[in-house]
């Protein structure tokens, strides 16, 4: 018998949850076996299998599956619990942190993520285009399926940060023209969404430990791992997401607590700065991508007015790669 069960982030339609049992700790990733199954079980399972893997490829790199089972109406799987470390979101938050340890976590950062990549393969001539058809295209269809969100995405112009962004149609066949010509000199392991609350640090053992990773990315570029470190570096993902939507003539507004910390600044400079000039165009569509790929999770979540808010920063991003 558990003492203590505390419920813990991560996933729209799953559940992770820290399991004390006094002499030891767990944490049980759970989801439902009906309710949601693309979304939710079939990626709770992938996710499953790629910890397997990683398990055996990257040892240290990611944490132990201790058991897998199921009742009438869920599954769940657990996982050793990591003492001393916390979220690098959640670290870098902390404004009193010094340069030096920004630069410390970053160093371990990218050692970790450079391990993940070491792995390369030849390229899927043009599952590019596949990826933006499932991605991008796929994606707004299964987000349009939501009444509340299909009404917002056919007003078709908005108002963001102070200025005009015009919706994704814009963009479709710029979008399509890009990923059907795109050829990718390889492709790599990868984790498939490292954000940086999906990223542990300890001090303790100056190391990183990747949980929650993503399998259905459809390219596996180092690129797309890239992308999403940008969306929590650059774009805030996780400081948005915790924010109070409100919203002014239909556009949705994100409050947040606060002021985006100068440890985060410092991180995201680091990481941009060690991106090659060549890469930086298509990592920055990848990352725009990446806020579209959210949008049906948001909505079967209930969480519609994130969505419609991150849809608008998609917008926005796109806008900014395909200006003239």
């Amino acid at each position: 018998m558990a003492n203590k069960e505390t419920k813990l982030k991560g996933g729209s339609l799953s559940s992770t949850t820290l399991i004390d049992y006094g002499d030891k700790k767990i944490v049980r990733k759970k989801v439902s076996l009906f309710k949601d199954r693309e979304y939710g079980y079939m990626r709770w399972y992938s996710q499953l299998k790629k910890l397997q893997k990683f398990e055996s490829d990257l040892p240290g790199l990611f944490p132990r599956i201790l058991n897998v089972s199921c009742d009438e109406h869920n599954a769940y799987f657990d996982l050793e619990y990591l003492q001393n470390y916390k979220n690098i979101s959640e670290i870098l938050s902390d404004a009193s942190l010094a340069e030096y340890e920004v630069e410390k976590i970053y160093h371990a950062f990218v050692t970790g993520l450079r391990a993940i990549h070491k792995i390369s393969y030849a390229p899927n001539p043009g599952a590019p285009l596949l990826y933006f058809k499932e991605e991008v295209e796929q994606k707004i269809d299964d987000a349009n399926k939501f009444e509340a969100f299909f009404n917002f995405y056919n007003l078709g112009t908005y108002e963001y940060d102070g200025r005009i962004v015009h919706g994704i149609t814009n963009y479709f066949d710029e979008l399509r023209n890009y990923f059907t010509e795109l050829e990718l000199e390889s492709e790599e392991q990868i984790h498939g969404n490292p954000t940086l609350e999906n990223t542990m640090y300890s001090f303790v053992d100056d190391k990183v430990v990747f949980i929650d990773p993503y399998e259905e990315s459809i390219i596996d570029t180092k690129f797309l791992d890239y992308a999403m470190v940008l969306q929590s570096s650059r774009s805030h993902y996780e400081i948005y997401n915790k924010g109070f939507v409100r919203y002014e003539d239909e556009m949705p507004m994100i409050i947040i607590d606060g002021v985006i910390p100068e440890p985060l600044k410092h991180f995201n400079h680091l990481f941009q700065s060690d991106l090659k000039s060549e890469d930086k165009r298509l990592v920055d569509i990848l990352e725009a991508t990446q806020f579209i790929r959210m949008l049906p999770f948001k909505c079967a979540a209930g969480h519609l007015s994130h969505a419609k808010y991150f849809y608008l920063h998609a917008c926005k991003l796109l806008g900014n790669c395909f200006s003239e």
